[in-house]
């Protein structure tokens, strides 16, 4: 069996921004992946089997950053701090959920673009449904996290944080290139496999 992919380990300046986290009652994005992947792991998941199904690494490098550099941002007084707390509290859920509902789907743009498919990816089949049934909800968490997001853009301005002004665009433009490119991709990888076992059940 594939064994999941393991979390890089954390530097020693990396994890003490962790534990003044947590003493603020803030859960970090990694810790809270390492919560949920330690909830599911006992789960019998037939995409593990899958070695093409992982996150594509530009896009799992980038998660991490995104999450990184928010919850530094939150450690921060003033106004930017409260910000970055508040959107780090709409954005850690939002990125667990968009990890296995569509970075993972992306994982099998690769091997499709080259012709491989084998049987067992069919399974992906109920998971872009799901995301497919989700896209109203996915559009809803958008325009929160891009309220909270001009917020703390607003805030890192008008106290100078250039770099915090640069992440949170980029956030931004994360935010919108999901919407336009990602989810859309993730789907198509969806309906062109129901052609490829056009006698599936979608569960």
């Amino acid at each position: 069996m594939k064994m999941r992919n393991q979390t890089p380990r954390l530097s020693s300046v990396h994890q003490t921004d962790l534990h003044r986290l947590r003493r603020s009652r803030l859960c970090s994005c990694t810790e809270a992946r390492m919560q949920r992947d330690k909830a599911t792991v006992s789960e019998i998941d037939p995409l593990n089997e899958l070695s093409e199904f992982t996150i594509p690494e530009p896009l799992r490098m980038d998660q991490n950053q995104l999450c990184q550099a928010l919850e530094r941002a939150a450690l921060a007084g003033g106004k930017t701090g409260g910000a970055a707390r508040t959107l780090l509290k709409l954005l850690q859920p939002h990125l667990l959920k968009e990890e296995t509902d569509l970075l993972q789907t992306l994982g099998l743009l690769m091997p499709l673009s080259r012709g491989q498919i084998t049987p067992a990816m069919r399974q992906v089949l109920s998971r872009t449904e799901h995301l497919k049934a989700r896209m109203f909800e996915i559009v809803r968490e958008h325009a929160e996290i891009i309220e909270a997001a001009r917020q703390l853009l607003h805030a890192a301005r008008t106290e100078q944080k250039l770099a915090l002004v640069t992440f949170t665009e980029h956030l931004m433009l994360r935010a919108w290139t999901d919407e336009v490119v990602f989810y859309p991709a993730a789907i198509l990888i969806g309906e062109y496999l129901k052609l490829r076992f056009p006698k599936r059940a979608v569960a």
